[in-house]
């Protein structure tokens, strides 16, 4: 698979790395003939979207926020969890039938990850009995500095608060899916490093280069203008973006009643234009990228900057997580 846009470039990386294993890895770090040895690190701390592994890890976070809430003088009912993984009937990702059918999967993800269910709050009617003070001091408890974070001023949550100050919920999904990995200042020269070792990979590499030229010129034929496959997804990614960006921002102290509930759901026609590009876009980037050679040549590139990269920080990152798998 190839790196996941809408996100940052180091996210980029650590999404390729996450979800690719098409790569191979050395003898000396912890990967299998199928992924490559960074690859195999962040599925080990990432948790899993797979559908009986995910609903377990939330299963273990909702009581592990329970038993904090008791701490803190709460009753916490644990939530069921929501069904995960892509829809069953979805091809395999990187697929040309993935393409054909879902594009890059963006504006299909709620057809491919919404399991259709609608969340129900068990500890609803608990809360609504309280006293507005005591419902201050029970988010508080669950949510920390998060109870009052302004997404709005922060979409991009530049300022987040640290797991450590986001209560309960924060507690649980650090014990769950090591989440301050993320934020570990000992890990700052390997972010740094990787985020610089993927913007250049093509630069780096001769091989990868002459594939992304190719593969230009083949969408040029198709009637497309993009240097490389990541431009080419981002584009759509960016636009969808967009259309969200386009809606009013949502105000927590509105009366529920006056809000319009469309005013905040994407107009259906741009949402309907945007998908027929991305079914037009992806499968034209799947031909070229399969017969230009480049998925070819990114996995060798690839496979080699994670051994270097391996080679260079593999014990840290294993010391920075205490070399056990999450949630085992």
């Amino acid at each position: 698979m190839r790196r996941t846009p809408g996100l940052p470039v180091l996210s980029l990386a650590v999404a390729a790395l996450v979800l690719a294993g098409c790569t191979a890895g050395g003898s000396d770090a912890p990967s299998d003939d199928a992924t490559g040895p960074l690859s195999a690190w962040f599925e080990k701390v990432g948790g899993s979207y797979e559908g009986e592994d995910y609903e377990r890890q939330q299963r273990e976070a909702e009581e592990i926020v329970a038993a904090c809430m008791a701490e803190e003088g709460f009753e916490y009912a644990p939530a069921e969890p929501m069904a995960g993984g892509e829809a069953e009937d979805a091809p395999e990702m990187d697929t040309k039938e993935f393409a054909e059918q879902y594009g890059y999967g963006v504006t299909f993800s709620d057809e491919l990850y919404g399991s259709g269910e609608e969340w129900v709050d068990p500890n609803e009617d608990y809360v609504a009995a309280m006293s507005e003070s005591e419902q201050a001091a029970y988010y508080e408890a669950l949510m920390g500095a998060m109870a009052d974070y302004d997404y709005a001023a922060d979409p991009e949550g530049t300022n987040m608060p640290g797991w450590e100050e986001q209560g309960c919920n924060g507690k649980a999904q650090h014990e769950v899916y090591d989440q301050d990995i993320w934020s570990n200042p000992a890990l700052e020269s390997f972010w740094d490093e990787m985020q610089r070792e993927y913007e250049g990979l093509a630069d780096a590499n001769p091989e990868l280069a002459e594939a992304e030229k190719k593969w230009s010129a083949c969408m040029a034929e198709a009637g497309f203008d993009f240097a490389g496959p990541d431009e080419a997804q981002q584009s759509v990614y960016d636009q969808w973006d967009a259309l969200y960006q386009a809606l009013p921002a949502y105000d927590p102290d509105a009366d529920p009643d006056e809000l319009d509930p469309a005013a905040y759901e994407i107009d259906p026609a741009a949402e309907a234009e945007l998908r027929e590009q991305e079914l037009t876009l992806a499968p034209a980037d799947y031909e070229c990228r399969s017969s230009t050679g480049y998925d070819k040549a990114y996995d060798v590139a690839n496979l080699e900057l994670e051994k270097r990269l391996w080679d260079k920080y593999g014990a840290e990152l294993e010391a920075a997580t205490g070399g056990s798998t999450p949630s085992e």
